[in-house]
């Protein structure tokens, strides 16, 4: 029979070779260069450019990206965020699929994106909460001066999904719509459902409701 304090003293050596040999890889492990492929990745497969600051890693498949903005070719920012977390399934790899986590920090607010990609499977899921309009600067590229939060989810299953989108407080200024100018509007609560089929969009429903205006569509608008 092994003795008890032998038995421990053989489990500690091992969990301490362990311990030692991640912390070894993690220090060792090139993020630049994984830094400089997404970059490229992104760039050869889309029309838009990625730029990371820095990876560095938080546990064995998880990483915390700083500093993330996506633009496109002209240099207009489409989305930064200072803090991403990546968290990568490690039995999704085995399974030579892949599925990521990833929390960001934006606008105010938190966005979560799940993405899945798998023989005979596309899946994505953005979840949003609290991001503050005001601030996205690609509202301010094309003119148009609006207030509010908005928060959400959709989800997309091999080019099917259906989402639901709603807007807080929502204050729009000295709008204007082919040249003709609209008056100054301001809604408590806005909510929209769509589907996607393919690349088709359709609008289920859309509700507006504020103190002078309310609007409420139903059916399909494409």
């Amino acid at each position: 029979m092994i003795d008890k304090k032998l038995l421990i003293r053989r489990a500690s050596f091992v969990a301490y070779f362990a311990a030692v040999f991640l912390v070894f890889l993690l220090l060792l492990f090139p993020f630049d260069r994984v830094k400089a492929k997404l970059e490229a990745e992104v760039r050869q497969r889309t029309p838009v450019e990625l730029s990371i600051a820095r990876i560095s890693p938080r546990f064995f498949n998880s990483f915390l990206l700083s500093d993330v903005v996506v633009s496109d070719q002209a240099g207009k920012v489409l989305f930064e965020s200072p803090s991403v977390r990546t968290t990568i399934s490690l039995f999704g790899l085995l399974r030579g699929n892949l599925a990521a986590d990833l929390k960001a920090k934006a606008y105010g607010g938190d966005l979560l994106l799940k993405v899945q990609q798998g023989p005979g499977r596309q899946y994505l899921l953005c979840d949003a909460n609290g991001l503050d309009i005001g601030s996205y600067q690609l509202l301010r590229y094309l003119g148009l001066k609006l207030k509010g939060t908005l928060g959400g989810n959709f989800e997309v299953t091999n080019g099917v999904g259906k989402g639901r989108i709603w807007l807080k407080n929502v204050v729009s200024r000295e709008l204007k719509i082919k040249g003709f100018p609209v008056p100054d509007m301001d809604f408590d609560e806005c909510w929209i459902e769509a589907d996607l089929k393919g690349d088709r969009l359709t609008i289920k429903k859309l509700e507006m409701n504020g103190k002078e205006l309310k609007v409420q569509c139903m059916g399909d608008v494409v």
